[in-house]
């Protein structure tokens, strides 16, 4: 046994035999099962036979065709078994189980007959045509991503746990008495680190830590290697799959943390050369160690252990679209006509909200006729308990400069299309080589929580200012509540809806303003971006065609502080994300901007329970070409850049004003706890990417 090649099933379960026979004080092989034509189901278990321990499983061959998976289980294994006694405790503390090749006869298959060989080796129909044994776990099985097409790739078998090695896994893991806190399953070739559900596109309730233990271990691989493998859930970095080992472990076996990780290569796809076995190997070694780090950190208190209940399973205007769904408004009388042609052309709906006129009276906290006559009398009285017209957040920003001359200015950078000033509001304590931080909101005008929390940020910042650590008082705060405000002023008189600027186009209106960045702009062609001027998603005629994208490249272009912090706020799909947009591809500091994001969702998750997924824009949303973030990123070299969704799936636009406070308390505690692992990241040249 070496990993230098690949090797048939004997040679593997040698090497185990090997392992036992060489190391007897901490290995013994078992086998918990037989496949269908009669193979061994081989575990491996290493173990300091403390009765303290928790334990680790890790299975791999669950698809015969993914090789690189059980070479690489095995030569973790081979490390910790020949590296015991030099290991970490969080390595040592834990009762190791091993299976190598889940899926024996497809594996032997895949050798002899059929190198692309999936499945297992089942017959349907009378015919050998296999289940793919990912599919035929219980949880989630039947649903959407896998087939009861016996012939399909993913079929999933006549029935969950239908075949005798998912059948033996099942049985370890969930009626051996065995307390598994953790349980990795190895696959390839999508370089991603996935975690639950994939069959859902509900979050887990523990989405915060399993993304926190991804970070980890992605930026373990990154340091190791400088491979870069993302992360999600497998519904944003690959595709949605039913009845997945994974989603199984976690929500019906009760393992806390569970993760699929797809090994290398994009490149090589299931035919990684034998060369790259062992840096492979190393990788995932890396990756391996720093999660049992992380674990044994995370102390599996009551709320951690409390897992989802393993049985509560069972005229048009878009408002956000996604790869596979989309949130229109259709008019009342309308709602009947599109309905019956939803229904004629099969497409699947539900209604989230059936009367608008009352969430926006639920928004606003009272009936529209109320508010438009209350304006005038609220004109000067800025809070957070309302959303405010764009005179009041004007008057508001004026007069923190009145009140706060030492640390506050506002400078007007530009007019709208319509000739509106864009007020910037700027803190700083006027120290030469503070950094810049740049903060907008209101970009789409509909997104009035954006511009909510955007003030509230600053109101915070600047009357705390005293109070607060370095992280905060050694950067230069450049704040722009309204990039948009003339489709602000329109939401507020005439359609609550509206996306674009005000920019006249021919007969049409409006630019969609996060589309009219350079970067990128164009690309991907109508996924991207449209090039027509009556789509919501329109582009401009050029980049920077539009006087309010052209006026926030000026100044920070122009600007003499180097700016390390580009944070857009948007809503309402409660997601911190990061470039890129225009393609799926990873950016260069991926992992830093994930660990980056990670950062903000912890946060955020700790204020107020929310969860936030965290994301490049493509993997959780959708392609996005001329996108802010991916300019500020790639142009104007600002590391750290973020577009954050805010809340609310629930209301959507909608958010009502009793929320504002608690939304932006929480933003505010993300992106306090960003500038702390900023500053922390940046003592340090090495692992800043502001150096590179």
């Amino acid at each position: 046994m070496d990993w230098n090649d690949y090797h048939r099933l004997g040679v593997i379960h040698a090497f185990m035999d090997g392992l036992e026979y060489d190391y007897p004080s901490i290995c013994t092989v078992g086998v918990i099962g037989t496949s269908l034509e009669g193979r061994n189901l081989k575990v491996l278990k290493i173990s300091n036979s403390d009765a303290r321990n928790y334990s680790v499983w890790m299975d791999a061959g669950i698809h015969a065709r993914e090789w690189i998976a059980p070479a690489v289980a095995s030569y973790v294994a081979d490390h910790i078994v020949r590296n015991f006694n030099e290991l970490p405790s969080s390595m040592t503390n834990k009762d190791w189980y091993f299976l190598p090749v889940v899926n024996p006869d497809g594996y032997e298959y895949s050798h002899t007959k059929d190198r692309m060989w999936r499945k297992n080796r089942a017959w349907h129909g009378g015919q050998c045509v296999g289940v793919d044994l990912n599919r035929n776990f219980s949880f989630g099985w039947g649903g959407k991503g896998s087939s009861d097409m016996p012939t399909n790739a993913f079929y999933r078998g006549p029935t969950p746990f239908s075949e005798p090695e998912s059948s033996a896994v099942r049985d370890v893991l969930s009626d051996s008495g065995i307390a598994f806190k953790v349980y990795i399953t190895l696959h390839s070739y999508g370089q991603v680190i996935i975690f639950p559900f994939a069959f859902r596109e509900e979050l887990c309730p523990d989405y915060v830590r399993l993304l926190e233990g991804a970070t980890i271990m992605s930026k373990a691989i990154y340091d190791n290697s400088g491979n870069t493998y993302k992360v999600g859930i497998s519904r944003d970095v690959m595709y949605g799959a039913a009845g997945t080992s994974n989603d199984w472990s976690y929500g019906a076996a009760g393992i806390p943390y569970c993760y699929l990780i797809e090994l290398r290569s994009k490149k090589h796809r299931f035919k990684l050369p034998k060369e790259e076995i062992e840096v492979t190997g190393n990788e995932i070694l890396a990756c391996v160690k720093a999660l049992m780090e992380f674990v044994d950190r995370t102390l599996l208190n009551k709320e951690d252990t409390e897992f989802f209940p393993r049985n509560s399973f069972s005229a048009i205007n878009i408002w956000k679209e996604e790869r596979s769904t989309m949130d229109i408004m259709v008019e009342g009388p309308r709602s009947a006509q599109v309905a019956g042609m939803l229904l004629e052309r099969e497409i699947p709906y539900a209604v989230a909200i059936g009367d608008v006129t009352s969430m926006l009276d639920k928004e606003q906290g009272g009936t529209i006729a109320k508010i438009r006559a209350s304006s005038a009398k609220r004109r000067s009285n800025m809070d957070w308990n309302n959303y405010h017209r764009l005179e009041v957040i004007y008057s508001y920003m004026d007069s923190l400069v009145r009140e706060y001359p030492y640390l506050c200015s506002v400078q007007v950078i530009g007019k709208s299309a319509e000739g509106r000033d864009l007020k910037m509001l700027k803190i700083s304590n006027g120290r030469t080589g503070n950094s810049g931080v740049w903060i907008d909101g209101a970009i789409h005008p509909r997104e009035w929580i954006s511009t909510a929390v955007v003030t509230y940020i600053a109101d915070r910042i600047i009357r705390t200012f005293h109070e607060q650590p370095d992280t905060i008082t050694n950067k230069d705060w450049y704040i722009l509540p309204v990039m948009n405000p003339d489709g602000y002023e329109y939401t507020h008189t005439h359609d609550r809806m509206w996306r674009k600027n005000r920019a006249k186009y021919g007969e049409c209106v409006g630019v969609d303003l996060n589309r009219n960045f350079s970067y990128g702009w164009g690309e991907k062609g109508e996924e991207g971006s449209s090039d027509d001027p009556g789509n919501i998603f329109y582009r401009g005629p050029k980049a920077f065609s539009e006087p309010e994208t052209a006026a926030v490249k000026r100044v920070i272009l122009g600007s003499e502080v180097t700016f390390k912090v580009f944070l857009s706020f948007h809503s309402y799909g409660e997601v911190i994300i990061f470039p890129w947009g225009y393609t799926g591809d990873p950016c260069p500091d991926y992992v830093e901007l994930l660990e980056g994001g990670t950062a903000m969702a912890k946060a955020i998750f700790e204020t107020s329970r929310h969860t936030y997924k965290v994301g490049s824009t493509k993997d959780l949303m959708y392609y996005a070409a001329g996108t802010s973030t991916d300019w500020s990123y790639a142009v104007a070299n600002i590391p750290y850049s973020y577009m954050v969704e805010l809340r609310g799936k629930k209301h959507r636009f909608l958010l009502p004003k009793e929320e504002i406070i608690s939304t932006a308390a929480e933003a505010l505690n993300g992106v306090f706890r960003l500038m702390d692992f900023v500053d922390r990241r940046c003592r340090s040249s090495q692992s800043c990417v502001c150096s590179k």
